[in-house]
């Protein structure tokens, strides 16, 4: 699994992530993201035990815009019917295209807690690319 960090910005928050692989790179930007946005993770959150696929198609062959599609995606997912990812599974990552396979569990008002509301994900500052050790790395920021 990859990682990520926080960075400081202005009056939104930014995060570093890092992976093996492109998968692995959106795996942890999601795992990053849903961090700022709840309180004991993934630990309280119990899976739904089914998965749901994510498909998202049509995409331009930019990597920052696959990280902040995948991103906006699981957003729109939590603020409508409070899904919260769990697992991934990723097919082959083509040319403007991302399918993966999602476990996701239920975020309950009363039982779970907040940190911050994500609103969305910026194209402000965002970086995606493949380091020389072979590692990906992604910079973006969330507006919270």
């Amino acid at each position: 699994m990859g990682t990520f960090a926080v960075f400081n910005h202005t009056a939104d928050v930014g995060l570093e992530v890092r992976g093996e692989s492109l998968e692995d790179l959106l795996a942890t930007a999601a795992r990053g993201t849903f961090d700022q946005m709840l309180e004991d993770w993934p630990d309280k959150v119990e899976s739904l035990g089914e998965v749901r696929a994510v498909t998202l198609p049509g995409l331009r062959d930019d990597l920052g815009e696959l990280v902040v599609v995948w991103l906006q995606e699981l957003l729109y997912r939590f603020e409508t019917e409070r899904l919260v990812p769990l697992t991934y599974e990723f097919g082959p990552i083509g040319r403007g295209e991302v399918r993966a396979t999602v476990g996701f569990g239920r975020f309950e008002h009363g039982r779970h807690r907040t940190r911050l509301e994500v609103k969305a994900v910026t194209y402000h500052g965002l970086d995606v690319h493949r380091e020389p050790d072979g590692m990906w790395s992604a910079r973006f920021i969330l507006d919270v």
